[in-house]
C-alpha cells in the first residue's frame, strides 16, 4: 500500500513539477520577446525642418521652375519633365535672337545639366553682375549658363 501511496504523491509533485517549467518557459520567452523588441531600431523619417516624412522628390533645383528673363528678349524657361521624375527638367531657352530650342535637364547637385550645340552646360544660382549684361547687373536672382555671357533673371 505504501507504493500505491507513493505513486499517488509522485504524480501530483510531477506535475507540478512540469506546471512550474512550463510558466517559467513562458515568462522566459516573453523576456526574450521584451528584449528583442528592444534591440530594433526604429528609423524616422524627418525632413530639414523636423516635420516628418521628406519630400524625396523635392530638390533644391526645383525652386528655378518658371520663366527667366534675359535681355533683348532672351529667356530660360524651366518646368518639371513631362515624365514626372525628380530632378528631371523640359528647358525652353531662346539664348540668341535667332535660336529658340528645347532641352531635357537633369538635376546635379546645385545645378541643372543640359546638352546644347555638343556642348555639356550647367546652369547654376548667380547674381546679376555674373550675367555680363548691364540690363541685369543689379538683380540678386538669377541663373547663370555662361558666366559674363549668358544668364537669366527673375
Amino acid at each position: 500500500m505504501e507504493k500505491k501511496m507513493v505513486r499517488l504523491y509522485f504524480i501530483p509533485v510531477a506535475l507540478a513539477i512540469a506546471l512550474a517549467g512550463c510558466a517559467k518557459s513562458t515568462e522566459n520567452a516573453a523576456g526574450n520577446q521584451a528584449i528583442q523588441a528592444g534591440d530594433v531600431e526604429t528609423i524616422e523619417d524627418v525632413d530639414a525642418l523636423g516635420n516628418g516624412a521628406p519630400d524625396a522628390a523635392r530638390l533644391p533645383t526645383d525652386d528655378w521652375v518658371g520663366r527667366w528673363t534675359g535681355p533683348e528678349g532672351l529667356f530660360l524657361d524651366i518646368q518639371p519633365s513631362p515624365d514626372g521624375k525628380p530632378g528631371h527638367y523640359a528647358i525652353a531657352n531662346q539664348d540668341t535672337l535667332d535660336r529658340k530650342e528645347n532641352y531635357s535637364g537633369l538635376a546635379e547637385g546645385a545645378t541643372i545639366r543640359f546638352i546644347r550645340d555638343g556642348h555639356d552646360l550647367a546652369i547654376r544660382p548667380g547674381k546679376g553682375s555674373e550675367t555680363g549684361f548691364k540690363y541685369l547687373a543689379e538683380k540678386q536672382e538669377c541663373l547663370i549658363v555662361v558666366p559674363g555671357r549668358e544668364g537669366y533673371c527673375r
